[in-house]
């Protein structure tokens, strides 16, 4: 880590090494000090841009987020892009822990869930990114409905929720999964899920 360098990416960098953490030995293993011998960096460092672990957290959330959104942005829905069908299977599909960095989002992910239950700072963060999900969502399913891509009978606000819930599911069943265990039930589910909610996936099943 360089010594001089701005706040905001020496926040990043530790935000980085509680990942890696995650990653190979889950959220239990994660505390100031684990973070900041993986980072390179003084606890005291690390404690005065994060006070508390849950501050810390909080922002490795954001930061974990922001990344899966820099992915998403690639997959591109709409005129001149991808059907709704085949953002949604690109979209579900790169949740899955094929990696190291994956496995670490999931991890994140339902360690937040587990403290939301119990701590309402966590339960407003999750609420907070939820409704910017919704959003973003809401504007695809309304696009995928103009375009006459949604299976019959579709609610668009309904879908909406079903794919936050999809979302939360991959990522929750990832953390419970073996170590190398094979991830084709999990890419299985994601075609059933576009199957059964636009016109494209169902027409794909038939064939198929």
């Amino acid at each position: 880590m360089p010594r001089y360098v701005d706040k905001e990416e020496r926040r990043r960098h530790v935000a980085a090494a509680l990942h890696r953490i995650a990653a190979r030995e889950g959220l239990e293993s994660v505390s100031i000090r684990t973070v900041a011998a993986e980072a390179g960096l003084s606890v005291g460092a690390v404690q005065r841009d994060f006070g508390t672990k849950d501050e810390l957290l909080r922002f490795a959330l954001r930061e974990m987020l922001a990344n899966v959104e820099r992915r998403f942005s690639e997959i591109r829905v709409g005129p001149g892009g991808l059907s709704f069908a085949e953002g949604l299977r690109r979209v579900l599909t790169d949740l899955l822990p094929t990696d190291d960095e994956r496995l670490a989002e999931a991890r994140v992910w339902s360690a937040f869930y587990a403290r939301a239950a119990v701590d309402a700072g966590f339960a407003d963060t999750l609420a907070e990114l939820d409704a910017r999900a919704r959003a973003a969502l809401r504007a695809a399913v309304g696009w995928a409905g103009e375009q006459g891509e949604l299976a019959p009978g579709q609610d668009p606000d309904a879908l909406v929720e079903l794919l936050l819930v999809l979302v939360d599911g991959i990522w929750l069943s990832a953390v419970r999964r073996p170590p190398g265990a094979s991830l084709d039930a999990q890419r299985a589910a994601v075609a059933a899920a576009v199957a059964a909610v636009t016109v494209e996936g169902g027409r794909e099943a038939r064939r198929g």
